[in-house]
């Protein structure tokens, strides 16, 4: 007669529970470096926008600078990021933790 086994056996089943550790092993470490990178793609972005806005005010003006807070106006900034320093440069900061950027604007576009 034969028999009819049904489920897994025990080995099967460490095997599979062996396996799915070795693989949260290696993806929570790459999760954690990709959450790092996005923080500074928001950084680099908030970055770009600031200075975009700058060169857009500058040319709407007919060649006139404009202060720090008429650009940060112009542009939307991610909420976690803070911009400090003088209008033609300073650090942006993401308030998830992560890089810290520096940034600068050229002199024309800015009032001092």
């Amino acid at each position: 007669m034969l028999k009819n086994n049904r489920g897994f056996t025990l080995i099967e089943l460490v095997m599979v529970i062996v396996i799915l550790g070795i693989l949260a092993a290696i993806a929570v470490p790459r999760f954690v470096d990709l959450s790092t990178d996005a923080r500074g793609a928001v950084l680099d972005a908030s970055i770009g926008a600031l200075k975009s806005a700058a060169i857009i005010q500058f040319a709407q003006r007919r060649g006139v600078a404009s202060t720090l807070v008429s650009i940060r106006a112009q542009t939307d900034l991610d909420a976690a990021v803070t911009i400090t320093g003088p209008c033609t440069g300073g650090t942006a900061t993401h308030s998830g933790g992560g890089p810290t950027r520096l940034w600068s604007i050229q002199s024309i576009y800015c009032s001092p």
